[in-house]
């Protein structure tokens, strides 16, 4: 049913250049592994990997998908066809790779994890130190702590910016 779904608006948009929402093939279901309310239905433009919405009912899906849509496109010069792939993206490393081995030195001093074993683009930021069971001021008190003891650099006023910025202070100050 989503590849007759799919081939139908792909066909479609060929009569237009401008497309909406309502150019896209959509699906929703219900997520069987909900744990809220919140996200007990979900909703998806059908090839476009990243574009996936959830809410309390299908209705409330789709309309957070659309305020999705709508978002991107606000946000982008293009559109993908209605009925094409869209691939997965990922975002840009150009700044953060100028100071790799900062970053490693950085991830193993002060955060004791390990640099490679995880994914860390231009837009990464301390952020995912964050779970359940830690106080995030406290875990960011005790990161900028190390930092200065470590690295003699504060990094107090740039602590939410992304990581590249932290490890151009780090190699400005040597």
């Amino acid at each position: 049913m989503d590849t007759i779904k799919t081939l139908i608006k792909r066909i479609l948009s060929y009569s237009k250049t401008d497309w909406n929402f309502d150019d896209y093939p959509t699906k929703t279901c219900k997520n069987p592994n909900a744990g809220e309310d919140k996200v007990a239905y979900g909703a998806t433009i059908i090839n476009w990997t990243r574009m996936v919405a959830h809410g309390e009912t299908e209705e409330k899906a789709l309309t957070a998908l659309q305020d999705s849509f709508k978002l991107y496109k606000e946000n982008n010069n293009e559109l993908p066809r209605p009925g094409t792939k869209v691939p997965l993206k990922f975002a840009s490393t150009v700044n953060i790779d100028k100071y790799e081995p900062t970053a490693e030195d950085f991830f193993k001093r002060v955060l004791n994890m390990d640099y490679h074993e995880g994914f860390y683009s231009d837009g990464s930021v301390l952020e995912f130190l964050r779970d359940n069971d830690t106080d995030s001021e406290e875990m960011k008190k005790e990161v900028i702590k190390r930092t200065i003891t470590l690295y003699n650099v504060d990094i107090t006023d740039i602590y939410d910016e992304p990581l590249w910025t932290i490890f151009e202070r780090i190699d400005d100050k040597k």
